[in-house]
């Protein structure tokens, strides 16, 4: 019984939390939220002027729904990502 539990042990694995060296060659090619247009200080971010699009330099776009409706805390230029632009998280 006890080896039968070690072959599982092994066959599951370790957990791990941190991208491995594969996964860290393709994150350029995950996506992540972007302001498509140009938006003022004070006006709030809609579905229309936030996207998720490559390459996954910023945000990822699991926050979109907490993106969407808050507001800018200055002027964003079209393509700026979230990581640049803004202090939400």
């Amino acid at each position: 019984m006890v080896q039968a539990f070690r072959k599982t042990e092994k066959a599951i694995g370790e957990v791990r939390y941190e991208a491995t060296e594969k996964e860290s060659e393709s994150e350029s090619f995950r996506r992540s939220l972007f302001v498509v247009e140009d938006v003022e200080e004070g006006e709030a971010f809609t579905k229309e002027n936030v996207r998720s699009i490559r390459p996954g330099d910023g945000l990822s776009p699991k926050y979109f729904e907490r993106v969407v409706g808050s507001t800018a805390a200055r002027d964003l230029s079209r393509g700026t990502t979230f990581v640049d632009g803004c202090k939400l998280i």
